[in-house]
């Protein structure tokens, strides 16, 4: 990762302090490295479960030129021709983990579709839009490699890669998918209005505000983006989407941010389902180990959600 330090700030007249102030790696990079360390963590007991689900890896364009992009893809036994496009969560900067992967590939076994992860870039050094380009570009393929329905989805910052996904592929005029899943989303980036982070978001010891507007100067960082449907996409048209579920967790800080947007959703007259954890926190629906009942119902439903038509 590269310093932090801009040339500017090294070559000005308060070099010297900067030097002596920061004399190896910026806190930034630290607090980067440290997220990563912790929430990308490549081995989960999940990876091990469905030994049937065939497990290849691949790498498709970015929709940036000379860009290609990693990908692991899960095809179940006897896989129908719908796919599922999976963006993970990780606040845009840190990779898909083993528990990501893991339920990448659980869903796949359960819902007989093929499940495509998409590693794409991660700020800070790959700022938006690149990230939401190589999903773009991903989508690109998938749609035109499989007969059926296609859904994109993602939990926390991969709910947010899916919504503006929908919309910039939309405003390109460019083939748009069949469905969305938007599970635990950072759906808006003005995350300080809505009364759940306002409740909740002070001192929380998972996803407050704290850690969630680092993650946001990180991906986002110029406040013009959070009103953009692109990078923000509660600002979008919501009267457009496609038949869309959207998850949220009762004690989630993110909760009140995916009610409104589904709410939004449904007045203007968009084919969107609501579905509420009941107690739950940040991401419960892949908690299978931690919250089993919980994590069992919100999965029905996305199975539900996955077999059904657009």
């Amino acid at each position: 990762m590269k310093n932090a330090l801009t040339e500017s700030m090294l070559s000005g007249p308060a070099a010297a302090l900067y030097r002596a102030l920061v004399p190896a790696v910026p806190m930034r990079d630290r607090w980067v490295a440290e997220i990563r360390e912790l929430w990308g963590k490549k081995d989960h007991p999940s990876l091990n479960a469905f030994p049937d689900v065939e497990v290849t890896d691949q790498f498709l364009p970015s929709l940036e030129p000379e860009v290609t992009v990693p990908v692991t893809i899960f095809t179940p036994p006897k896989a129908t021709g719908d796919a599922f496009l999976y963006l993970h969560g990780g606040g845009w900067i840190s990779s898909a983990s083993g528990k990501h992967l893991g339920w990448a590939k659980r869903i796949a076994a359960l819902s007989g579709q093929t499940v495509i992860a998409v590693h794409y870039r991660l700020a800070p050094e790959e700022r938006y839009p690149r990230g939401l380009h190589d999903a773009v570009g991903v989508f690109h393929s998938i749609k035109a490699t499989f007969p059926g329905l296609i859904t994109v989805g993602g939990d926390s910052a991969g709910a947010n890669l899916s919504a503006g996904l929908w919309f910039l592929c939309r405003d390109r005029g460019d083939q748009l998918p069949d469905k969305l899943m938007l599970s635990c989303g950072v759906l808006d980036l003005q995350l300080e209005k809505y009364g759940s982070m306002q409740r909740m978001g002070k001192d929380h010891p998972y996803n407050g505000l704290e850690l969630l507007a680092f993650q946001r100067a990180l991906y986002a960082p110029e406040q013009e983006l959070w009103s953009n449907p692109y990078a923000s996409p509660s600002h979008g048209d919501l009267a457009t989407l496609p038949p869309t579920l959207v998850i949220v967790g009762e004690e989630d800080t993110l909760c009140d941010d995916g009610i409104e947007f589904a709410k939004h959703a449904q007045a203007m007259g968009a084919p969107v389902r609501l579905y509420v954890g009941k107690g739950m926190p940040h991401g419960f629906h892949m908690q299978h180990s931690l919250v089993p009942e919980a994590a069992a119902d919100a999965e029905k439903v996305i199975l539900e959600f996955l077999a059904s038509g657009a």
